[in-house]
């Protein structure tokens, strides 16, 4: 989470993120330096710190891996944003970004790029990206996301699902 344009919060490497503890929360400045707490920084910072800067908007970030979501990640498929209005209309849109090794300067690039276009990034082979301007925004993002992704992909089980016809999306 960004509290000023010099420090982000961000969690501590290698832990479980359902068993977080106030110990587990850094302060770094926007280099990567921890200012507060011990240990090590996610390898994930500078995507983070690239998400912070290309938009000046977005103060809280969520990177997690959610099954259904992430399904769509690794089959290198974006979410589709024809079968269900909340994609249309409170996702805006998804973007697939193509793989690159985590924690490298070539994916926070990759994310810098996309997070132009998007609030909602899909990183292929790897996981989920959502942004707000609040926490809750962020966590709402990602809520929603998975929950549109395991609709389709139950859809998909049950039978051939059917998109929203052009004229009716745009309407919304």
């Amino acid at each position: 989470m960004k509290v000023s344009n010099e420090h982000i919060l961000i969690t501590k490497s290698k832990i479980n993120k359902g068993m977080i503890t106030i110990d587990d929360i850094f302060v770094c400045d926007i280099t990567g330096n921890v200012i507060e707490g011990e240990g090590k920084a996610s390898k994930e910072f500078p995507m983070h710190r690239n998400i912070y800067q290309e938009d000046q908007t977005i103060t809280a970030i969520i990177h997690t891996h959610p099954p259904f979501a992430t399904a769509f990640a690794v089959a290198g498929e974006n979410i589709p944003d024809n079968y269900l209005i909340e994609t249309k209309v409170i996702l805006k849109n998804t973007i697939l970004v193509p793989y690159a090794k985590p924690g490298s300067q070539e994916l926070a690039e990759k994310v810098r790029d996309a997070v132009r276009h998007s609030h909602v990034l899909l990183l292929q082979n790897h996981g989920v990206i959502t942004s707000g301007g609040t926490l809750i925004d962020a966590f709402n993002a990602m809520e929603i996301t998975e929950n549109i992704a395991k609709t389709i992909i139950f859809s998909k089980i049950v039978g051939n699902p059917v998109p929203i016809k052009q004229e009716e999306l745009d309407k919304l």
